[in-house]
């Protein structure tokens, strides 16, 4: 398979994975005390979303030379996605853990919502920079 073939799933699978998390984390702010299966259904598409994520990091990284790191490279094309990447991600975790613990829905957990919602906001800016791949 070609680097670009796996690039348009990759990309595809983003765009899907967009979408149903953003959908699983509105209905958690709509009742945050909800159905113990909403939030299953989140955890388990964080885990798919995040690792797809670092797939896509993964595939581009052909492009940075041996001189250069991926720090470098995100820091230069996209410093607030992968700020806001890393706190979704830490806050996602510490608030797995706390309702694993107590299925109750913390503080963190709201923390973690609106650092995701902010991600959203910027991951559509980054695919509608880069809206030519998908045609």
């Amino acid at each position: 398979m070609t680097k670009k073939t796996k690039l348009k799933i990759c990309d595809w699978s983003l765009l899907f994975l967009t979408i149903a998390i953003l959908v699983s984390g509105l209905q958690l702010e709509i009742s945050p005390n909800g159905r113990v299966m909403w939030v299953w259904i989140h955890i388990v598409l964080g885990t798919v979303f995040t690792g797809v994520i670092l797939w896509h990091i993964q595939l581009h990284r052909n492009h940075v030379t041996k001189k250069q790191s991926m720090s470098h490279i995100h820091r230069k094309k996209h410093p607030f996605l992968g700020i806001l990447f890393f706190l979704m991600l830490i806050s996602g975790i510490v608030a797995t853990g706390h309702w694993v613990g107590t299925y109750i829905h913390s503080t963190i957990g709201g923390i973690h919502g609106k650092f995701g919602f902010l991600f959203i906001i910027t991951i559509m800016g980054h695919v509608w920079r880069n809206r030519r791949f998908y045609r």
